[in-house]
């Protein structure tokens, strides 16, 4: 079969820099949570010569978490993530896709969002200061962080306006799909922009963070600064009157907000003012992935599921009273894993002390 020249140039770059040590090995949830070597960034690299299709090759591609925890520690500094996805892009172009992968986009195409539903669409006008960006899954599915993010952003007072028309294209450019969706969103947040002024969009999702902020720039600049909810509050806790308790917290970094994004001590900065904080075996940087990202839990469920009890079971060892999340993915993985963790979003978590 053809390869597809782009691919195939950048497959043989990473590939001649990867020295197949298998130090990436031993740090892949995939293949700590199956074994199989093909399911681990190695075996990745070499199989991504091919785009066939067949069902282990294409689990092979479509199975990785993107978490990035193989960049951290590879030696030779391969950028696996990018690879993988170029490699996903070959196998939709030739109709290659997980059915589930293959339903999503459909969703994608019809409605426009991952949950293939109407969304509540916002229209700001005015002068402000703030664009908050809640994202699909915190205005869809767990709307407690959307709430939760609206309640902290009056009670510090700035002018701010609730943007939320097109989903951001995040999950549909992990996983190979078409830049229609980012292009669409990155068009209408120019605008909104201009619009009304705004300095800063401020978004709930480590996914939507590094789209709009990393994946847009290749079409342009959007014309205002981009924050995650956790850079914000970490910069205005003092204002907040958060008040500190007996309590072990134990924060969660997602992999997109601290590997893809640098992101890693903001929310301590806040979290230290209400509790003691617990680190757990992996976190920082080196943070297990909660096995929600990359498109596996909608593709490959079994090895989603089998990353969030590893991480449940690392969270557990902690002994913290509440685990912090600052991602409606992870809260939403980490919440249903029926491991007996009391789960909170840091908005959440903030909301619920602030005094009225």
């Amino acid at each position: 079969m053809p390869r597809h020249r782009e691919h195939t140039e950048s497959v043989n770059i990473w590939a001649l820099r990867c020295a197949k040590c298998g130090r990436c090995i031993v740090d892949c949830p995939t293949y700590l949570a199956t074994k199989w070597e093909h399911l681990s960034p190695r075996g990745r690299i070499i199989l991504s010569f091919h785009a066939e299709n067949d069902s282990e090759l294409i689990k092979s591609t479509f199975s990785c978490l993107t978490c990035a925890m193989c960049e951290v520690v590879c030696p030779s500094g391969v950028e696996v993530t990018n690879l993988l996805e170029t490699a996903r892009k070959r196998f939709v172009e030739i109709g290659a896709v997980p059915e589930r992968l293959s339903e999503f986009f459909g969703k994608m195409d019809r409605s426009g969002n991952p949950y293939g539903i109407d969304v509540e669409t916002y229209d700001p006008s005015g002068q402000v200061d703030i664009l908050y960006y809640p994202g699909c899954t915190s205005l869809l599915r767990e709307r407690e962080i959307f709430e939760s993010s609206v309640k902290i952003l009056k009670k510090l007072g700035v002018r701010f306006a609730i943007e939320f028309k097109y989903c951001c294209g995040s999950t549909t450019l992990r996983t190979g799909g078409s830049e229609k969706f980012a292009r669409r969103n990155f068009e209408r947040l120019r605008e909104i922009v201009e619009k009304t002024g705004a300095k800063r969009i401020i978004v709930s999702c480590p996914g939507c963070y590094r789209t709009i902020a990393k994946d847009y720039r290749k079409f342009g600049e959007i014309g205002a600064e981009v924050q995650h909810m956790v850079e914000f509050l970490a910069e205005n806790a003092a204002k907040l009157g958060l008040r500190r308790e007996n309590i072990r917290i134990a924060f969660h970094d997602s992999c997109h907000l601290a590997r893809h994004m640098k992101v890693v001590e903001e929310p301590r900065v806040v979290l230290r003012r209400m509790g003691t904080l617990v680190e757990a075996e992996q976190h920082g940087l080196s943070s297990f992935c909660c096995g929600g990202g990359g498109g596996v839990k909608l593709s490959y469920r079994d090895i989603s599921r089998a990353v969030r009890d590893m991480r449940v079971a690392q969270l557990k060892k902690t002994e913290a009273e509440v685990i912090i999340t600052s991602c409606p993915y992870c809260y939403r993985n980490l919440k249903n894993s029926g491991g007996g963790l009391n789960i909170k979003d840091i908005t959440i978590f903030i909301a619920e002390r602030l005094k009225e």
